[in-house]
Order: structure tokens, then sequence, then C-alpha cells
């Protein structure tokens, strides 16, 4: 949409078009010949003229050449369109935000990492005020990475903000690699905000896709206080390796259990797999991220060491824990192992979820329940609750642990008290 000038008779009567997306290699919009193409513009300086293109183009610079106007080349554009990949991304409480210090403050106040994420009416404080520090984004699985928002700190009257900063990015954390525009060689350094609550975005010239993005202030208004965000497109898909969906329609997250340290019963108590068969009853098979529900592929515990058997896994650090996942065996189909998966169903009577912060002591025999830990939630065998493909067991609160237990309780009925739990997959969610 174009108009001419409002306060005089001065508009551009005919005009071209240019589009690029990186300001250094252009391409003018053209006829159905392969010319470019001569837009007709305005007849006086108040109409709005519309000019529809046969086919949309996608840019981030737009450039309007003169080639017709009235007294001096003069106009008010308007560009109507749709962008594409500007959702944010990486927000709690799916995103998780880190940063490299933090300053001391009472519980419910500011200055967090988790404080730092755009839609914060607080933000992220530096405890120290050097080049150094950085505040960061875990995304989940990797993901397109368009454009980047920031603020300053919002809940003080002291005038902190980030002016100037560069970004990074990484896979891992342990490789990262600083963003520079198209044809530059240095890191590209960004400007930052003039006040606390305008927000100053930048779209970039050199999408990326990435897992963690780093912002790291380089000059600052009083002390390093930011608030930050990331556009982009969510990511779509099946989620890659230690990654979950609790179901299919939430986002991927990280699976905190995904091949970590598990055993069965004491760690250092061999005697704890059924039908002697070590490696179909393997601990390690319930957090390997393959989701077979074969039996030879699943964990399984059994009661012919302990009344209550009990398989854990170890996070590796102490972890906000909101639920778990678990994918359970549904038989394999053959008659005679229907008749094993009947006896199952009719043995186990349910599984008990604990999170612990350290592992309490027990017998070898474990004859006595965990019930020493945080009880996430349990499952039991009623309207056959405990046999469905997968069970998503949601804590009654989050808790904060390292280790994450599972205890599986037989039926006290019938002559044979033997039973078995079989764990295909474990799953653990913040």
């Amino acid at each position: 949409m174009t108009q001419g000038r409002g306060d005089g008779t001065e508009w551009v009567s005919r005009f071209m078009v240019s589009y690029s997306m990186d300001a250094y290699h252009w391409s003018y919009v053209t006829d159905n010949y392969g010319n470019q193409w001569v837009f007709e513009g305005n007849t006086d300086s108040f109409s709005v003229k519309h000019n529809y293109l046969d086919r949309p183009i996608i840019a981030r610079y737009i450039k309007f050449h003169t080639v017709k106007w009235n007294r001096h080349p003069s106009m008010r554009v308007e560009i109507v369109g749709c962008q594409l990949c500007k959702e944010q991304l990486g927000l709690p409480p799916y995103g998780k935000v880190e940063a490299s210090t933090k300053r001391k403050s009472k519980k419910g106040s500011s200055c967090q990492a988790e404080d730092g994420h755009i839609l914060s009416s607080k933000g992220w404080c530096s405890k120290k005020q050097n080049d150094k520090q950085w505040l960061q984004f875990d995304v989940g699985p990797p993901t397109l990475v368009t454009g980047i928002v920031t603020k300053g700190r919002g809940d003080t009257k002291r005038k902190h903000w980030v002016q100037r900063f560069r970004l990074s990015y990484s896979n891992d954390t342990k490789t990262w690699y600083s963003y520079k525009d198209a044809h530059h060689l240095d890191p590209k350094l960004f400007g930052g905000n003039s006040d606390k609550n305008t927000e100053r975005v930048h779209f970039l010239n050199s999408p990326f896709v990435a897992r963690f993005i780093r912002f790291e202030p380089v000059e600052w208004r009083g002390k390093i206080s930011m608030r930050a965000g990331l556009l982009g497109c969510p990511f779509t898909g099946e989620c890659g390796d230690g990654f979950m969906r609790v179901n299919e329609d939430t986002p991927c997250i990280e699976n905190l259990a995904f091949k970590k340290d598990s055993w069965i019963n004491k760690k250092t108590h061999y005697k704890r797999h059924i039908r002697h068969n070590v490696a179909e009853g393997h601990a390690m098979r319930a957090v390997d991220g393959n989701l077979d529900l074969r039996l030879e592929s699943c964990t399984v515990l059994d009661n012919l060491y302990g009344k209550y058997p009990l398989w854990t896994v170890d996070l590796g650090r102490k972890s906000d824990v909101s639920g778990v996942v678990i994918y359970t065996w549904q038989g394999n189909g053959k008659e005679e192992e229907n008749n094993s998966f009947r006896e199952y169903m009719r043995n186990l009577d349910q599984l008990v979820v604990y999170v612990d912060d350290k592992i309490q002591k027990k017998g070898d025999e474990h004859d006595e329940s965990y019930a020493s830990g945080n009880m996430c939630n349990y499952i039991s065998s009623r309207n056959k609750a405990l046999f469905q493909k997968k069970l998503v067991l949601q804590c009654v609160q989050t808790y904060r642990g390292r280790y994450v237990l599972i205890e599986a309780w037989g039926r006290q009925i019938g002559y044979s008290r033997l039973f078995s739990a079989v764990l295909c997959e474990v799953q653990v969610f913040n």
C-alpha cells in the first residue's frame, strides 16, 4: 500500500520493488515475462493505492525504487504479509533458564536466572559486573531461532539494563558458536535497551538451529540485569534422544532419566533378575530410550529376593521432578505367553513412585516397603489401570531429588505369592 506526502502535492506515480534476506544479495519483483515489474503508484497525495504481487516473496529487507513522481519523490508505504517463525521459544515451564552468576536474594524476590525470561516482571541480575557473564536458555530439542527480544530489570526503580550484548549458541554446552551475520568475521554486537520496560527486538539475518542460546552482556547501565526471549519456529516431529512428550499434544521436554545409571534393589545386589536371565531383566533397559514393548527389551522386577522389589534411577544431580511416564509390557500375542500375561496381571497389584535426594539403607531382602522418600504417586490394578500401555503419573507436588524409585507390590491372595513388574521404558519429567 502506498500514499503520497500528506502535507503537500508530492507523490510517486511509478516504482519498482526489490528484496533481500541479507541486505547484500537483491532480487527485483518481476512480472509474468521475467522483467522488473514497474508498479503503478499514486495519483494524489492522500489516496491509498493497493498493489498485489502475483507471487508472495520471503524477505527481510524490501526496497522501493522510485521511477516517476509528481514534483518530488515523496511516499508513505505499508507492507502487507505474514512473518514466519516468530513464535516465542523456551518459555516456562518447557524452557529452562540458567546464568553464569546470580545475586543472592530473599525467597520470592528477583534476580534469579528463572526471572530472566521475557514474560517475567522481574529480571536476572548478575552477581559479577564483567563481560564474562551470560544468561542461557535451553529450548529443548534443537530449534530454529530467527529473532531475539530483550528488556531491562522490571522490579526496581534503579536504571538497570543491558545496552549491548553478543549471542552464542550450542547443542551440548561444550562447543559454542558466536553468532555472526553473513559476510562478517567478527561476532555481531547487538544493540540492547535504553530503558527497563521497552522491548528491543532483533530479527536475525542468519537464523540458526540450536538447543542452548546465551546472551552475553558487553555494556550495561547500572548493573547487569536483563530479561530476554527467543523467537522462531517451535519444534515439530518426533522428539530426539533425551526428550519426551507427556502426551501427543505437548511440546518436547527433557527426559531426565535418559540413559542414566539405574539398578534393581540394592545397587550391589546381583540376585535380582527373573528367570535367571540377566539380559532380560537388565535395569538399564528401562532408560535406554527404546519404546520397544517386547519382554526382552524391558526391565523386570520380581519378588524372588524380596517382598517389595525396587527399581532406582540416579538422575545425576538434584532435579525438580513433576512426574513419571512408564511404558509397560502388553504381552506378545501368543497363546502360551498370553497365559503368562494373565498371570502377570493377576499377581501384580500396584506400582509406587518415590523421589528422594539420597538412597535410604535397606536390607538386601527388601522385605519392607521403601516408604522413606517423597511419594510422587502410585497406580493400582483397579479397573486394570496398571496394565495400560502408557502410564502417566503426575506427582502430587513437584519434588526435588536426585533419585527416582519405582516399587512393585504384589497381591496378597491365592496360593502363589510370586509376582513381577515389567518396565519397558521409564521417563522422568519436570
